[in-house]
């Protein structure tokens, strides 16, 4: 299993323990409050926050209904540490170190008319009500 680590402009593949322990430490809650450590888009686990303030975690297993976030949103750095370098191991013992709620995936419904029939529709309406008005 590959893993990349990255942050909004970094990223590190197979990332050893201390890369790990160095890109969150810089987390800061300025321009760095994000990390993630993945296979891709579908599978990864995520961290935001800072230092100073905490961190809140969220991983995602494989579909977007399969994703989970930490309850508390003020976890340590050494917490949110020891979870990342446990999940760049292969090992499943970081889920049980967190508490974690499911996150729904609920997919975003689309009006008629912002479809391309909607707009189809709309289009030939105004067509219409021009050539009307023409005449």
């Amino acid at each position: 299993m590959s893993l990349t680590l990255t942050t909004h402009d970094t990223g590190y593949a197979d990332p050893d323990a201390a890369t790990i322990a160095k890109v969150l430490a810089s987390l800061d809650g300025g321009r760095h409050v994000l990390a993630t450590l993945g296979e891709g888009e579908l599978t990864y686990v995520q961290v935001s926050g800072s230092v100073q303030a905490g961190f809140g975690l969220e991983y995602q297993e494989g579909s977007l209904d399969a994703r989970y976030k930490s309850r508390a949103a003020n976890l340590p750095l050494a917490q949110v540490t020891s979870v990342f370098q446990q999940y760049a191991a292969g090992q499943a013992s970081w889920r049980q170190a967190i508490e974690w709620e499911h996150v729904p995936y609920i997919r975003e419904k689309v009006a008629w008319y912002n479809t391309w029939v909607g707009y189809t529709i709309i289009l030939a309406i105004v067509i219409t009500l021009i050539w009307l008005w023409r005449r």
